[in-house]
C-alpha cells in the first residue's frame, strides 16, 4: 500500500460542487481508494436504545456498500456488550452516537439523518486517509476449525529502517448480528464487535515482521452478560484488525478478512398485491422484498409475469435493481401469476415462489343523490344552480348526462359527458315546475340512472326588490400570506315587502377569499340588510398591489347587481439594517433629520 501521498494527488481529492470526488469502486469491498496512505478504521459508539444511532449506522452501511474508500468499521454496541463498553470508555465517548475515526483522530458526534451523517463521514474518511502514517503492512488469515472455533493469524510487516512499536486490536465481528442486536430502525447491527482476538502491544524490528496465531472459540467468549457467542457461523464472521501507533494512539493500518464465502440472496418475500388477493385494481404496481444476508451485495431481479398461467415463463423485466414493477393496465376479472428470481453480483441465485392475484370486476356508478334544489322544493329563485352527489364505488372517473325540462316528468337531455356535479340552466320561469335527472357512466361503460327530481320556482313577485351593497375592501401594508378582514352590507332598497334573493357572484382570483354568508333569500327592505363578513388570506408576493372586484347580484334579476372595488397592498421587504436604523431613529426622534427624510420615516 502506498504510504506517501503527494500534494498533487491530494489535489485530485478536493471537494467538488456536490461534495467529494470519489474514485470508482472495484468488485472487492473496501480497497478502492488507492490514493489513501492506509485503510481507515471507524469505531461506532452506539446503543440499541439510541434514537439517533440508526442514522450513524445507516450512513456507515451505505458508504461501505458503495465501496468508495479504503475503510472498515465496527459497531461498539454499548448496552449489549461489556467489551464494547470498555472500548467506548477508552475512546472517551461523550454522547451517542459517536464515530471515532482512526482511534479518535476525528470524532463525529451525533447524527440527524443518514445523508447528513454520510457527508460528515465522507469528509472524515478522506481526512484520515491523507494522514502520514508508519510504513507497515497488515494481513489477516483465518482457518475455520468447525463448530464456533477458528484459527486467526495476524502478521505485521515493518517496511521502515527502524523498529516499529505499536498496539494491535483484532476485532471479531459479524456481517450481521446473530445475537439479535437491532438499531431503532429495526435493522440488525452490522460488524458488531463481539470480543478481541488480539488486544496487545507489538514490536517489529526494522524490515522484520511480527506474527501471532490464536484459537478463538465463540463458545468460550461471551458478551459480559453471560451470553456466549455460540450463534456465530463461518459465513457470517468477519475479522477486522488495526495497528495503532500506541495503545492510545491513532491507526497506522487496518485490514479485514471474511472468514466464509459469499452467500446466496434471501428468497423474495412480501409480495404486493399479496398472494391470492382478489379485487385488485387493474393498474397495480407489483412490489416485493428482496434482501441478502451479505447486505453489502448488489442484487438484480428478474420478473416473470403472465395471465392465466400458474407457471409464468414470460420474462417482462430482467436485471433490475429496484423491487417494484409496473405491468401497465390489466384486464378485469383476470388471474395473473408472477415470480421473482434474484441474483447477486457474484452470480448466486435464489428463485422466489409463484404468486398470483385476481383483478377486480366493475360495479356501476353510485346512484346520484342529494339534489339541490331538494326534491319537491318550492319557492325556488329563478336562477338556481343544480347540484348532486355522484361518484363510483371503485373510485372510477364518472361522466354525467343532465336531463332537465319544465312541466315534463320525462325531461330532455341538456348536457352530456360532463365531469362536474353542477349544472346552471338559463333563467327559469316564475311559478313553474321543473323536472330533472342525472345519468352517470363510469370509465368502463357501466351506467346508473338516477331518479327524476322536481322543484317549483317562486311566484312572480308583485313587489320588486332592488339590490344595494355598501362597504370598503381596501387593505394596505398587509404582510404576505397573512389574514385580513372586512365587511359588506347587502340591502333591499326596493318595494316594501319585496323579497331579495342575492349571492356573491364574482371575486378576485388572487388570495383565498371567504364570505359569511355568501348568499341570502327573501331579504326585505324592512329587515334592514345583511352584514357579510369577508376574510382574505393575502398572496405570498411582497411589494405588490392587488386589485379586483366583488360582484353581488340579484338572483332573480342578474342585471341588478353591485360592484365593490378591492385593493390589497403588500409592503416591500426591508433589509435588516433599515429595520435597525428605524428603531434607532424612533428612540432618538430629533436626531438625523436628513436620514429620516431619506428613509421616509
Amino acid at each position: 500500500m502506498k504510504k506517501i501521498l503527494s500534494i498533487i494527488i491530494l489535489g485530485l481529492l478536493l471537494t467538488s460542487a456536490s461534495g467529494l470526488f470519489f474514485i470508482p469502486s472495484s468488485a472487492e469491498k473496501s480497497g478502492s481508494n488507492s490514493f489513501a496512505t492506509h485503510t481507515v478504521l471507524g469505531e461506532d459508539g452506539t446503543a440499541t436504545w439510541c434514537g439517533y444511532c440508526k442514522y450513524a449506522h445507516g450512513a456507515l452501511k451505505e458508504i461501505y456498500k458503495q465501496d468508495w474508500y479504503d475503510f472498515y468499521y465496527v459497531c461498539l454496541v454499548d448496552d449489549k456488550n461489556t467489551h464494547a463498553n470498555a472500548r467506548i470508555n477508552q475512546l472517551g465517548l461523550t454522547g451517542f452516537p459517536t464515530v471515532f475515526w482512526d482511534g479518535g483522530y476525528i470524532a463525529d458526534v451525533g447524527a440527524s439523518s443518514i445523508p447528513s451523517a454520510m457527508a460528515d463521514y465522507n469528509a472524515s474518511i478522506t481526512a484520515c486517509g491523507s494522514r502520514t502514517v508508519a510504513n507497515i503492512d497488515l494481513t489477516i488469515s483465518v482457518t475455520w476449525l468447525g463448530g464456533t472455533q477458528m484459527s486467526i493469524t495476524v502478521t505485521v510487516t515493518n517496511n521502515q529502517g527502524s523498529t516499529y512499536n505499536g498496539y494491535l486490536r483484532c476485532y471479531v465481528t459479524e456481517i450481521a448480528s446473530s445475537m439479535g442486536w437491532y438499531d431503532t430502525a429495526g435493522n440488525l447491527y452490522t460488524f458488531p464487535f463481539l470480543d478481541y482476538a488480539f488486544d496487545q502491544a507489538i514490536s517489529a524490528s526494522a524490515g522484520g515482521t511480527w506474527q501471532n496465531t490464536v484459537i478463538w472459540d465463540g463458545a468460550t467468549h461471551n458478551d459480559g452478560y453471560g451470553h456466549p457467542f455460540t450463534s456465530i457461523t463461518q459465513d457470517n464472521t468477519f475479522i477486522i484488525a488495526s495497528v495503532f501507533a500506541s495503545s492510545g494512539g491513532y491507526v497506522d493500518e487496518t485490514a479485514g478478512y471474511r472468514v466464509g464465502s459469499n452467500r446466496a440472496p434471501n428468497t423474495p418475500t412480501s409480495p404486493s398485491p399479496s398472494n391470492g388477493s382478489t379485487n385488485v385494481k387493474i393498474d397495480p404496481i407489483l412490489s416485493w422484498t428482496g434482501t441478502d444476508p451479505d447486505w453489502f451485495d448488489t442484487l438484480y431481479f428478474d420478473v416473470y409475469f403472465e395471465k392465466d398461467d400458474d407457471s409464468p415463463d414470460v420474462l417482462v423485466s430482467n436485471d433490475q435493481t429496484g423491487t417494484s414493477y409496473n405491468p401497465g393496465n390489466l384486464e378485469m376479472e383476470s388471474t395473473y401469476y408472477w415470480q421473482i428470481v434474484v441474483h447477486d453480483e457474484y452470480g448466486l441465485t435464489k428463485t422466489g415462489p409463484i404468486w398470483h392475484f385476481t383483478t377486480r370486476g366493475n360495479t356501476a356508478p353510485n346512484v346520484p343523490k342529494n339534489p339541490s334544489p331538494a326534491n319537491g322544493a318550492t319557492n325556488i329563485a329563478i336562477n338556481p344552480t343544480l347540484s348532486w352527489n355522484g361518484g363510483d364505488p371503485e373510485g372510477d372517473k364518472c361522466y354525467y348526462d343532465v336531463y332537465f325540462e319544465a312541466e315534463d316528468p320525462n325531461p330532455n337531455l341538456v348536457s352530456t359527458n360532463q365531469t362536474g356535479t353542477t349544472y346552471k340552466p338559463s333563467q327559469l320561469e316564475y311559478n313553474t315546475t321543473y323536472y330533472w335527472k342525472i345519468v352517470s357512466e363510469d370509465a368502463f361503460g357501466a351506467i346508473t340512472e338516477g331518479p327524476v327530481w322536481w322543484f317549483k320556482t317562486m311566484p312572480e313577485p308583485q313587489y320588486f326588490p332592488d339590490l344595494d351593497c355598501t362597504g370598503t375592501l381596501v387593505w394596505s401594508g398587509v404582510k404576505t400570506s397573512s389574514t385580513v378582514t372586512g365587511t359588506l352590507r347587502v340591502m333591499n332598497v326596493g318595494d316594501q315587502t319585496s323579497g331579495l334573493y342575492w349571492r356573491i357572484e364574482e371575486f378576485p382570483e388572487w388570495g383565498n377569499w371567504t364570505f359569511d354568508p355568501d348568499s341570502g333569500e327573501a331579504l326585505t327592505p324592512e329587515a334592514g340588510g345583511t352584514t357579510v363578513h369577508v376574510t382574505v388570506i393575502a398572496p405570498p408576493d411582497a411589494k405588490t398591489e392587488f386589485t379586483g372586484e366583488v360582484k353581488v347580484i340579484n338572483e332573480n334579476d342578474p342585471s341588478d347587481y353591485k360592484i365593490i372595488t378591492v385593493t390589497l397592498e403588500t409592503p416591500r421587504n426591508k433589509p435588516i439594517f433599515i429595520n435597525i436604523l428605524e428603531k434607532i431613529l424612533e428612540r432618538f426622534p430629533l436626531a438625523f433629520p436628513l436620514l429620516k427624510l431619506i428613509l421616509g420615516i
